[in-house]
């Protein structure tokens, strides 16, 4: 089951559209989806559960806590609505695919892809490659 969720005024253009992705992705690494909450939100929102959770003081795009166990995903994902669009604005990205590249990062943690080393961050940024790859060609949706 995914579920969104939102803390602030935006609101997914299709929320079926993007569950549709999403499910594609984790069928393709072989697991499966127990439950999934989309909270979309505002930095302040954000920063405090950096703070209050992982003792750090600064703004990020998403925060993912993992409750998976072995072939099934279970977690909770904040996004910052904030953060995407400025972001998108720096990298020279549309707002839609800037949430895009930050929603599959974050679900790819979910399935296990850590990114702290060079060689995690490579094969992180080449899955989000393939699986934007099949959004955008609408293999998926």
């Amino acid at each position: 089951m995914i579920n969104y969720y939102y803390e602030t005024k935006f609101n997914l253009y299709n929320e079926f559209y993007f569950s549709k992705w999403i499910f594609f992705v984790v069928s393709k690494e072989k697991k499966f989806i127990k439950e999934l909450n989309f909270i979309f939100c505002n930095d302040q929102y954000l920063i405090n559960i950096n703070n209050k959770y992982l003792k750090k003081n600064y703004y990020t795009d998403v925060i993912t806590f993992d409750n998976s166990e072995e072939k099934n995903i279970d977690g909770d994902i904040f996004i910052s609505i904030k953060r995407i669009k400025y972001n998108s604005l720096n990298f020279k990205k549309s707002f839609y695919d800037e949430l895009k590249r930050v929603i599959i990062h974050a679900v790819l943690h979910l399935l296990g892809y850590k990114d702290k080393k060079e060689t995690e961050k490579y094969i992180m940024s080449k899955k989000e490659e393939i699986y934007l790859f099949f959004l955008k060609k609408k293999y998926v949706c």
